[in-house]
């Protein structure tokens, strides 16, 4: 039995390659971007929430001057179900 042996040969890591063309301005958003998707499955968490009481939660969270970032995780759920014309009523 004859044993083949095999160099092993270092390589330089390639770059990590943009999504967005050079220059752009869409680089600095690309982690606005990921925070917003990330927002978006934290508002499908609160799918078990039926609409009225989502809606009621929103408008205590703003009464109650609650953060921002749950207030925009409500706001996102909201506008993920349609439901931003029922806020002004």
């Amino acid at each position: 039995m004859s044993r083949h042996s095999q160099s092993i040969r270092p390589v330089p890591r390639a770059r990590s390659v943009s999504p967005f063309p050079a220059g752009t301005n869409q680089e600095a958003d690309f982690p606005n971007m990921v925070a917003a998707r990330n927002l978006s499955d934290k508002a499908s968490l609160l799918r078990p929430l039926k609409d009225e009481h989502l809606l009621e939660v929103y408008r205590e969270a703003k009464k109650m001057n609650l953060s921002s970032e749950f207030i925009e995780l409500l706001e996102d759920a909201i506008e993920l179900r349609q439901l931003e014309h029922r806020l002004k009523a």
